[in-house]
């Protein structure tokens, strides 16, 4: 199984130590994986031009193009971002506007996809995340099969918190199974 994950949090912090820990775990479950951290990857705004409805490639030459490949090759696709204001960040936001030209092939249609969010107010204010994301796997026709969502506000919070870690643990598993 190679499993993707996406890290959308514009810091090093507890959505990067979760997503890395989720992959360490999988890696021991027989997995391949491969850690996406955005903050690090040049990618520039859709511009809404839609020429990749037509030929399936983005007209804009930055990052993406060596993320596309990842995404189609991969058996699960896990985002990570924290939560802002009830949603994504807007580094997780730029991103998904730009996998148009994977998403109008097809090219993401029926792969297994995860979501986890980190997020200072309470679960309700994440699950309003996790519904905005819900809603993009549906778009995208991804098999949505499970998120977790975990309250943090300090860097290092999840991974001084046992509860968190164990979570986080169970979660990885229950991808894998």
């Amino acid at each position: 199984m190679k499993i993707v994950a996406i890290c959308g949090s514009p810091r090093r912090g507890n959505t990067e130590f979760v997503l890395k820990r989720i992959l360490t775990k999988a890696e021991e479950l027989g997995a391949r994986t491969e850690l996406v951290l955005l903050r690090e990857k040049r990618i520039e705004f859709c511009n809404g031009c839609l020429s990749c409805e037509n030929d399936f490639k983005c007209s804009i030459r930055d990052d993406m193009q060596i993320i596309y490949p990842s995404l189609e090759g991969s058996d699960l696709i896990i985002f990570g971002s924290p939560t802002y204001f009830d949603c994504i960040s807007g580094l997780m936001k730029n991103f998904i506007d730009r996998l148009n030209p994977i998403t109008s092939k097809k090219g993401l249609e029926n792969k297994k996809f995860s979501f986890m969010t980190v997020g200072q107010a309470n679960i309700a204010s994440l699950n309003k995340t996790i519904k905005y994301i819900e809603n993009f796997a549906d778009l995208t026709k991804m098999l949505f099969i499970g998120d977790l969502s975990l309250i943090a506000k300090n860097p290092q919070d999840i991974e001084n918190n046992p509860e968190s870690i164990q979570k986080i643990d169970e979660f990885t598993k229950g991808l894998i199974g």
